[in-house]
């Protein structure tokens, strides 16, 4: 018995990394570091010693995701940096794992190799494929939630760890409820906002279970064993991150929501064109599940979603706009489309079966050859992102890395995606920038504290120049100014070091005594 779950459990895993390098290659991936891995792989570099990063101020905040960071710690010190793309081809094998068995449960897919093959031809499709029709992207909108949540996106980041909510539906489906709830610690534990949506399903699942089995015993356990799985993250986001003031905490959660309107107002991301789509693909996949297990497990969250999402929009919540309930969108959307295929395509066998069956190898044949041009399109694609000469990228970079000292930091301009990515790619600490953020409360006001005081200096904002230069640098030991081309450095005790076609760099010369600003 042990050696045919053994057995199983092989085979599991074979398959889950043949269709993510199947999936991921016709996905693709973005190169490091791409978006949102500058603030999620800050920490976590740091720790690993990458550059200076480890006298960054922001690297040196209370953490957010310390498994995350753990992960990219061990990872980038110990093995290899591209040992991050192979994370994600194990999250894209997850993803399609789930799906296939989820769709094989509740219509049957896996009841035929044709209709297996078809299904995750459509899976692709929807994935992959590049179709615009007005506003709405069939490749983005249709597995991505509202208020542009996502679990798949281009690049690995903790949210992609979302795909073991799938692989949680999955278990319960297959009656492993303590496996499901396994699945739903793990994703909550390395993305801590996913504890909502693991609290939700698992409320599901002890509902279900009690319906179905009217087993209080069974449905105490499955509380008590996910809930001593999220204790750890639940006590350490608590403990960790509690007011340090009603007042504060107010304050640092209005800056939060205010920086990405589009992720925490409903009244901003309802107005997307995409948002009342995604809303009816989930409606449209309610409807044809409500007949089987998988109704209640989807209906509940999306209700629940429902519900804080109208109380938010007229109380103007921050705590609700910040804690974003309507994230379970990330999980329904992508499910819902895939189960409107899964039925669209288990009605066609049933209809034409006959038809099918009498061409059943030029279907297969045409499903084979469809996939191979899948991949071999993602392969072209990947080799297009991986070697893309990046242009926008400021050759200032490469003169910081080779030339940076201990002891450094830089002012760069604050708001300008092209700064995005400069602690990573020069190794070198900065004082601030908009992208990244702390989350606890004082560290939070910190953050904009240091925004106000660079937009002084880089905006002209009725303050001179060369005292908001002096004012950073008595207060934060800034070492080094980066400006444009067109925005000269004017001041007493700076001077010029490096200039090119775009930018500037100017060297503090003495920063132990505070000096007169020039007139």
């Amino acid at each position: 018995m042990k050696q045919i779950l053994k057995n199983k459990f092989i085979i599991s895993v074979w398959q889950i990394f043949i269709l993510g390098l199947i999936f991921g290659i016709s996905y693709t991936q973005y190169p490091l570091y791409t978006s949102n891995q500058h603030t999620k792989f800050l920490q976590g570099l740091s720790k690993a010693n990458l550059g200076d990063l480890n006298k960054d101020w922001l690297a040196n905040t209370l953490d957010p995701l310390p498994a995350f960071t753990f992960l990219v710690k061990i990872t980038y010190a110990y093995l290899n940096e591209n040992f991050f793309y192979f994370y994600y081809i194990l999250i894209f094998g997850i993803y399609v794992y789930s799906i296939l068995g989820i769709a094989s449960v509740i219509f049957k897919i896996n009841s035929s190799r044709l209709k297996l093959l078809i299904y995750f031809l459509l899976i692709l499709t929807i994935h992959c494929l590049q179709i615009r029709i007005f506003e709405l992207k069939t490749h983005v909108h249709l597995h991505y939630g509202l208020a542009e949540q996502y679990i798949l996106g281009g690049y690995f980041q903790p949210c992609t760890f979302g795909v073991l909510i799938l692989f949680s539906i999955y278990a319960f489906l297959i009656k492993k409820p303590f496996l499901a709830v396994l699945a739903l610690g793990i994703a909550a534990t390395f993305h801590p906002t996913y504890l909502p949506s693991a609290a939700l399903l698992t409320l599901a699942y002890m509902i279900v279970t009690y319906k179905n089995e009217n087993n209080l015993q069974k449905l105490l356990l499955i509380g008590t064993f996910s809930f001593i799985l999220v204790l750890p993250v639940v006590s350490y986001m608590t403990i960790t991150f509690k007011p340090t003031s009603p007042e504060l905490f107010q304050i640092s959660e209005s800056l939060l929501v205010n920086r990405i309107p589009h992720h925490s107002f409903p009244d901003i991301w309802l107005t997307e064109p995409a948002a009342p789509i995604q809303i009816l693909v989930v409606a449209i996949a309610l409807y044809l599940l409500r007949k089987t297990k998988l109704f209640f497990i989807l209906f509940f969250p999306f209700a629940t979603a429902i519900i804080l999402t109208i109380v938010q929009f007229f109380s103007s919540s921050n705590t609700l706009a910040f804690l974003t309930p309507w994230r379970v969108s990330a999980f329904l959307v992508p499910i819902s489309t895939c189960m409107i295929l899964a039925y669209i395509l288990a009605v066609v066998f049933d209809r034409y079966y006959l038809w099918i069956r009498q061409y059943k190898k030029p279907i297969e044949i045409f499903c084979v050859v469809a996939i191979y041009l899948f991949i071999l399109s993602g392969v072209g694609m990947q080799l297009e992102k991986l070697t893309i000469n990046r242009e926008d990228t400021p050759i200032i970079m490469e003169y910081v890395k080779e030339n940076k000292q201990p002891g450094d930091t830089y002012l760069v301009p604050y708001a300008s995606g092209k700064f995005v990515d400069f602690r990573i790619a020069t190794g070198a600490p900065i004082l601030i920038n908009l992208k990244s953020h702390p989350y606890k409360d004082i560290e939070v006001i910190e953050w904009h504290d240091r925004l106000l005081m660079a937009q002084q200096f880089y905006d002209n904002s009725g303050v001179d120049k060369c005292e908001a230069l002096q004012n950073l640098i008595d207060k934060y030991r800034i070492t080094h100014v980066i400006v444009e081309n067109d925005n000269f450095v004017n001041c007493l005790g700076v001077e010029k070091i490096y200039m090119d076609n775009l930018y500037q760099i100017y060297k503090v010369k003495d920063i132990s005594t505070p000096r007169q600003q020039s007139t």
